[in-house]
């Protein structure tokens, strides 16, 4: 199946037991006629469909902060260049089909067509310095609530 849209094009690979029936304005998943077994793969197909229309109309944002002294985003090109800490600069390489915009140095908003791919990318720019729970400091997502811990207590 592929879909065309404002945002790109996607396509996917539906599973041989599943069934796509493509009317006017609707796409009906059906199991194949198997021995009357009802396969697992419904529901995730019908959510990849689901994600792939929304993709290529709407598209998927997400938004990440960067939380410390120093930590700092740039944009050069199709790098991200990410100031956390370290003895040098960390380069990020955006893979084709994302974008990055960087505002006020400590945020970074990913957007792409597909979700997959969008959460993919997140999720490995947060790998370089996931959020400690003692000061708070890392990449978080937005809107994520990051539960705090006490540092040492006094001596006894």
């Amino acid at each position: 199946m592929t879909a065309k849209g404002a945002k790109g094009e996607l396509s996917l690979q539906v599973h041989p037991q599943i069934e796509l029936d493509v009317q006017k304005e609707a796409i009906l998943v059906q199991p194949k006629e198997t021995e009357g077994k009802v396969t697992p793969m419904l529901g995730t197909t019908y959510a990849l469909i689901r994600n792939i229309m929304q993709g290529v109309s709407a598209g998927f944002q997400k938004e990440l902060n960067l939380v410390g002294v120093g930590y700092r985003a740039a944009l050069n090109g199709n790098r991200l260049e990410l100031n956390l800490g370290f003895s040098h600069p960390v380069q990020y390489p955006l893979p084709s089909g994302v974008t990055a915009t960087v505002t006020a140095n400590t945020k970074i908003l990913l957007e792409s067509a597909d979700k997959q791919l969008l959460g993919q990318v997140s999720a490995e720019i947060r790998r370089f310095r996931p959020p400690e729970p003692y000061k708070g400091k890392g990449i978080l997502f937005a809107g994520e609530n990051l539960r705090r811990k006490a540092g040492k207590s006094g001596k006894k």
